[in-house]
């Protein structure tokens, strides 16, 4: 008996909540609606956000390309406008990454090294394949205002980072920059390890710089 009552009862709660749900959808039937196309345009705004920065990324390529003509012309001063125009319009894509790079090397044939540092400083959220190379171009900059030793700690940080077939080129230029700067002990421990790889073309320069690090300097 208790259970046919326990029954009954449950069967009065589905009841009861059935018709509730109903009411409730009946009362509320423009809220679902409404929130049903919000869904629907949620998913259509993604769509269409991606299909738009695929698009921004094809405008910032193609914009990249035209902006090097003045390049063939030796018009760096028109280059260094057009690539500016382009790094800043398309900020965070590839093509606007690659129009910085560009733009710091255009800087650097005139001179403007701190000019070109700056640029490539905002260059952090460059795409990772890039980011590496601002930070060697930085690293030339550096070199073209006398700071080597800047330099060398900024090739050291991208030979890490680099594949394995550039990391010994890059080691050696920091290498090459600590002795410019100096530091005869930091280029001389580079230059140690890259003689012992008998099948690096690095090899040969590194004994020749070994003895030019050792050499000391006449009385």
């Amino acid at each position: 008996m208790a259970s046919t009552s326990r029954l009954a009862s449950s069967s009065g709660s589905l009841d009861d909540a059935t018709e509730n749900l109903t009411d409730w959808l009946r009362d509320h039937s423009r809220p679902v609606a409404i929130g049903a196309l919000a869904i629907v345009a949620l998913a259509a705004g993604t769509f269409f956000w991606r299909n738009a920065a695929a698009s921004k990324n094809s405008r910032a390529e193609q914009a990249y390309f035209q902006a090097q003509a003045p390049i063939a012309q030796n018009d760096l001063a028109g280059a260094e406008r057009e690539l500016k125009a382009v790094a800043d319009r398309y900020d965070g894509t590839a093509g606007g990454a690659q129009a910085q790079l560009l733009l710091a090397q255009v800087m650097y044939e005139q001179g403007k090294y701190q000019a070109g540092i700056d640029v490539l400083k905002g260059a952090d959220d460059a795409p990772p394949a890039l980011r590496n190379s601002a930070k060697v171009l930085m690293a030339g900059g550096y070199e073209g205002l006398g700071k080597p030793a800047d330099a060398a700690k900024l090739y050291e940080e991208a030979a890490q980072a680099a594949a394995a077939g550039q990391r010994d080129e890059l080691r050696a230029s920091a290498a090459r920059a600590y002795q410019a700067a100096g530091n005869a002990e930091a280029a001389r421990k580079i230059w140690a390890e890259l003689a012992k790889n008998e099948s690096s073309p690095l090899a040969d320069e590194a004994r020749v710089r070994m003895g030019e690090v050792a050499a000391k300097p006449a009385s």
